[in-house]
This record gives structure tokens, sequence and C-alpha cells, in this order.
């Protein structure tokens, strides 16, 4: 069952209410089903075939396209099942897939109409950074389609910005909001002010207006399916959908790839239900999910969570445009994932119009890469990767170099797989903050923050490692943000030759003394073999990825013998020979922290909790009972950090590892230790 939620509340400027809705069944009486082999829209083809498979000359009374290959809505006639016959279809010989058409529920919407609006700041627009991108683009050229309720073309802040679009409730050319939420998103991603009006995001752009929303804030996945094709066929570079819903679909998923194909960015509300569970179809991995941030800089407690998140965008007390059948045209102010959705495919827009060359996968990465990290260090389940910064995302799209230009050179520092890149660079002015980013062959961009040029206008910025870029040519740029003045350099990285030890050897029938393990091509023997099995063997550590070899290490630059798994790397001290402690796990939490974690306030020891002076740090919880069976200090080290969200999953770093909590899982699995192995050997370069 697919439910779609409009995702608008807390209502600041109340004067008239929005309209309340009747009560809306959850099916309806047709079905989408697609065929493999298209017989084309409206032949007596299409008819006969769907009777034959049916079995029922009667059962199906009209067929609609959906605007996909082969995809269409039947209407059944009163009394059939829609469930059943979905059944039987799906079964059938040249059905690809049939599901029942269900409605899109929208709740009662809180946001109110108001005939004035007394002076409000509008922070989210400062917030998001989007006025500082405008002296690059105000997004003129990219069509932004918005799936809603319509859009008010008679508002002041729209007139002039909306294209003709098409009524897939009224199934005609007429797109006017009868409800408001169309309208109120529509001026958050385009505004113009009027008097009393507030700028878009992107006040260039042209809005294409796709209802599929009635005037109670009722569709169905046909009307949704439709809309998202209609306006990828109709020039859209950028679709919002300030919805939600509970369930996916085979359609919704076909209609998504379709936008996926022809290089749309579709941005989705993240939802305002905090349960944890993922919505649709901001869950889908090409559909940018938004979550609501408030001017401190914390998500809104009613944002929907989970690791379906991939940004967080101004979405508390946030003024627009609005239509109400009371009184017209006029503004609101209102809180919601609806209103932070607009602001991303605002940028989104910018983001474009800056380089309209960038696929929707690219222009998908340099928001997130951009991002501001909110809450918890790393990307986490409230924020993603963090708040929208709209102005640095344009500023990495755009292929034009402001000038002055300033002289800057890229060098390496260090050897092997420890190898940096560094930017070296001058010509800024004293203390002035720097925005720099690399640009790799992969066509990634990976902003710095926090860079400010020194006393004498220098600056010395290490990339990262060699080893994390892609094969290719390598660019560098750094813009001062109040000279102007600007440093490109570039560099050809060359291929990192794969490291003996993780190329998979020969497949051997395995011994008592030597493991062979064919799924990752690699044996395990000898101390190491004798330690893996001691301390949880492959529930703990994953298979070996990689033969026993030397390394230096980071901590104390002496070599030992290592060998790496999918969860860690063992190491040989010859120094604690005889001791229990002659093997042990790297310290790869420490290598591989995001950061310095601060210590929170002393605390005392207790039930259920141990506190660690040495690190001041505590355990408690799940990720206790774990330490505790599995080795405790001697095989994890002390914790380095106090439970956090990062990638979707509660985690804990410790010296040696990072426990990750998964409570789909039952116990004793639902903690487990992450993929550190793997993450370091690709950040070396060992695997690629």
């Amino acid at each position: 069952m697919l439910v779609i939620a409009l995702l608008l509340a807390v209502p600041l400027l109340a004067i008239r209410p929005a309209p309340t809705r009747a009560a809306v069944p959850a099916a309806l009486d047709d079905v989408i089903v697609r065929f493999s082999n298209d017989p084309g829209a409206g032949s007596a083809a299409l008819l006969a075939s769907v009777d034959r498979l049916v079995g029922d000359s009667g059962a199906v009374t009209g067929i609609d396209p959906l605007g996909l290959a082969g995809t269409y809505d039947l209407h059944l006639a009163a009394g059939q099942d829609p469930q059943s016959l979905a059944a039987r279809l799906a079964g059938s010989p040249g059905v690809v897939y049939a599901e029942p058409n269900r409605s899109i529920a929208v709740p009662p919407m809180p946001a109110s109409f108001a005939a004035a609006v007394a002076p409000i700041t509008d922070w989210g627009l400062d917030r998001s950074g989007a006025a500082q991108a405008w002296p690059i683009t105000d997004g003129s050229g990219v069509t932004v389609a918005v799936l809603d309720t319509g859009v008010s073309a008679t508002h002041p802040d729209l007139t002039g910005r909306l294209l003709p679009g098409w009524n897939f409730v009224g199934h005609n050319a007429d797109t006017t909001d009868d409800s408001g939420h169309g309208t109120y998103v529509a001026g958050i991603v385009a505004g113009r002010p009027g008097p009393n009006g507030f700028s878009g995001v992107a006040p260039g752009v042209k809005i294409l207006p796709v209802k599929i929303l009635d005037s109670h804030e009722v569709g169905s996945t046909a009307s949704f399916v439709s809309g998202i094709a209609y306006a990828v066929d109709h020039g859209a570079r950028v679709i919002n959908i300030s919805a939600d819903g509970i369930a996916d679909t085979q359609a919704l998923d076909d209609a998504l790839s379709y936008a996926e194909a022809h290089g749309v960015v579709v941005v989705a509300a993240a939802g305002n239900d905090p349960s944890g569970q993922p919505s649709y179809p901001g869950a889908v991995s090409t559909v940018l999910a938004v979550s609501a941030s408030a001017q401190d800089e914390t998500v809104a407690t009613f944002s929907s969570y989970g690791p379906f998140v991939d940004l967080a965008a101004p979405g508390v007390d946030i003024p627009s445009a609005w239509w109400s059948p009371q009184g017209g045209n006029g503004y609101a102010t209102a809180s919601g994932t609806s209103a932070a959705a607009p602001f991303v495919s605002g940028a989104a827009a910018l983001v474009l119009a800056a380089n309209p060359g960038l696929t929707a996968a690219a222009a998908r990465q340099l928001l997130l890469e951009t991002a501001v990290d909110i809450g918890s260090p790393g990307i986490d389940a409230q924020s993603g990767y963090g708040r929208l910064d709209a102005y640095l995302a344009t500023r990495l799209a755009t292929t034009v170099i402001p000038t002055p230009a300033g002289s800057g050179t890229l060098s390496l520092n260090g050897t092997g797989a420890a190898t940096d890149l560094i930017l070296s660079a001058s010509g800024f002015r004293p203390g002035e903050p720097v925005d720099v980013w690399s640009s790799a062959a992969d066509g990634i961009h990976r902003p710095l923050r926090g860079i400010v040029a020194d006393s004498h206008g220098h600056l010395r910025v290490d990339l990262g490692r060699l080893a994390g870029f892609a094969v290719g040519a390598l660019g560098a740029t750094a813009v001062g943000e109040q000279s102007g003045t600007a440093v490109a350099s570039a560099y050809t990285v060359a291929p990192v030759p794969r490291a003996a030890a993780f190329a998979p050897i020969p497949a051997f029938a395995s011994t008592p003394t030597r493991e062979y393990f064919a799924q990752t091509g690699h044996s395990l023997a000898n101390g190491f073999k004798a330690y893996w099995e001691q301390h949880g063997g492959l529930a703990v550590f994953g298979y070996p990825i990689s033969e026993e070899f030397t390394e230096r290490s980071p901590d104390a630059g002496t070599a030992y013998t290592v060998q790496y798994f999918e969860r860690n790397r063992l190491e040989f001290h010859p120094e604690l020979a005889g001791t229990p402690y002659e093997i042990s796990l790297g310290r790869l939490g420490s290598e591989l922290a995001p950061q310095v974690f601060p210590a929170p306030a002393p605390m005392a020891s207790g039930p259920g909790q141990q506190y660690f002076a040495q690190t001041g740090f505590s355990l408690s919880g799940r990720f206790l009972d774990y330490w505790s069976t599995n080795g405790g200090v001697e095989q994890f080290g002390y914790p380095i950090s106090q439970p956090f969200q990062q990638g979707g999953h509660l985690v804990q770093y410790f010296e040696r590892a990072r426990f990750e909590y998964h409570p789909e899982y039952a116990a004793p699995y639902d903690v487990l230790l992450s993929r550190l192995g793997v993450e370091l050997a690709r950040q070396d370069g060992y695997l690629r």
C-alpha cells in the first residue's frame, strides 16, 4: 500500500485554516500493469490482450497510459477485486508486473493562509547560502517540476515563472492550485519578492506545475508515476516531491529510473514521522531525501530519520507564497520537510545552471559533499551528509574561475601508501576564508572546510591521500571568499600498483594448519589463524582479504607482519612474543576516526555502565555486553567516543575497532564490527 503525505505543519501566521479532507479509500478500483511488449495505447490489440489475460471481457472498463513504455492504468468494473486481478495478471505471459493502484492519502495540513505578512526574517535563504550563489547563477535556463496540488499562476511572487503544465487529476491543462501547498513549495524554489514577498532559492528558474493531488490533497500512484514521466518528457532537470509514502511500488521505481536515465535530479521530503521507518520516494537510492533543520542547526524533532536521509535543509518557520480558497494569494509561514525539500531542489537547479553538463548523479554528489556537517560527526541518520550549502555546491559546479588569479602548486608529501597531495597557494588577503576543493578524474569533488589564509595570504592545504583519488587528471581550486582571488592547479594521478599480498592466490585444499577461503581468494595460517579462531573467527573479523605481508605501523613507525581482514587488521608483535599480546588488532579505530572526539564530563561507573578514565568515555548497553564478552580492553582497546549516529547506524569508536548496532538482527548479531579493514585497505590504495 502506498500512502503519500504532504509534509507541512506548525503554522505561525494563522488567519484562516487550510481545507479539511474527506476520508479516502486506500485502494482504488484499478490496477497498474506493465507489458514486456507494448501493444500501443488505445489500440484494439491492447484491450483484446487485457481481456484475454484477465479472462473476463467486462472486467476492464478503461485503459490509460502512464507515460512509461508498456505501462498502463486499468480501470475495473464495479465489484472487481484489484488485488485478485493484479495477481492473475502478474503471472501472465508478457506481463512484467501488475499491482493495485493506491490512493495518495494526505493528512490535513495545518499550515495557514495569511492575507499579509508582517516583517519576518527569511532565515532559511541566508542559511542555505543561496543568495551567495546568485552572482554565479540564479538558476536561469533550468526547469524545476513541482509535483503537488498545482501552483497559483497569479501569485505576484510567481508570475512569469510558470510554464504550461498538466493536471493528472482533472486530465486537463488547468494546473491552478486548489489547496495552497504547491504554491508554497514553488515559492521556496523560485519566488520573486514583491512588496511582501520572499525570494526563492533559484529565482531565475522556470516552474513546471504538475498537478497530481486534488483540492483535498489526494491522488494516486498512477497520477504520481504519470507526473514524473511528464516532467521528464517536458524538460525538467529537477523534480520536487514534497510528499512521502510508507511503501514502495514497482511502478514508482520505474518512473524514478526513467528520471535518472534522463539526467533529472529528484528531490523528496524525508517525512514528518520520527519513527525510523523508511519513506518513499525518498528511500529510493536515486532520490535525495531531505530532513528539516532549524535555526540552531539541529534537525527538527518532527523529521523522519534513518539511513535513507541524504541532506538536511531549512524547514522550521519558513515563509513563502500561499494560496487559500478563502482568500486567494497571500503568504504563510510553516514548518515541515515539505519546506526543506524545495530548498534542495532550488540548489540543484543552481548547480545545473552553473554546469549544465552534469549528470544527475554528479549533481547529487556535489550537493552531498558540500553539505555542512551538523549533529553527530560524519553521515548520520538525522541529517545525512549535513545541512545544505547551496553556495559551495554551485561554486564547485561552475567551470568559470573568477579573477584576479593567485599562484599555486600541487606537490606530494610522504612515501608509499601514506603519500598526501598538498596544495600550496598565495595571493589571498591575510586571514581570509578560502573555499578549497579538488576535482578528480571520476567527477568526484572534495571540498575542504575551515580553510583560512595565513597572515601573509598563503595557504598550505593537505588534500588527502593520493591513493584515494581516481587515476587521471586531478584539479585543485582555491577561491578567496572576500577578495575573489582564485588559484587552479593540476596533477596527474598515476595507477597505484596493487599490493601483491591483496591479489587472490590459487585455490588449494585446506589443512588443519592452513585454511583457504574461496570467498576472497586468501588463506589463513600460523598464529594469525589461531588468534582468529580463538577470538570470534568469521563472526568478529570477517574473511581475510590479504595474505601476510610487512607493513610499517603509522603509530610507532616500526615494520610488522600483518594480515588484513574485512573488519580489521591483525599484527604480529615479536617484542611481545610469549605473552597474550604478541598478536593484536591494529589501531584501526584511531586511524579511521573522523575526528578527535571531545570527552563528556567525567562520570561514575554504575549498573549497566562502565566509565574509563584513561580516555574519558563510557560503555553501556549492548556495546558494553559485546565488548566484555569478546575480549574487552585487550581485544578492542578503550572507547574513544560516545555512541553516535554515523552512516545510518548507532556506532561507537574504540582504539582498535568500531562497533555498529543493528537492531534488525537478533542478539548476539545485533552488534557488529565495522568493515574497517576494507575501509583502510581502500584508503591506502591496496584495494580498488
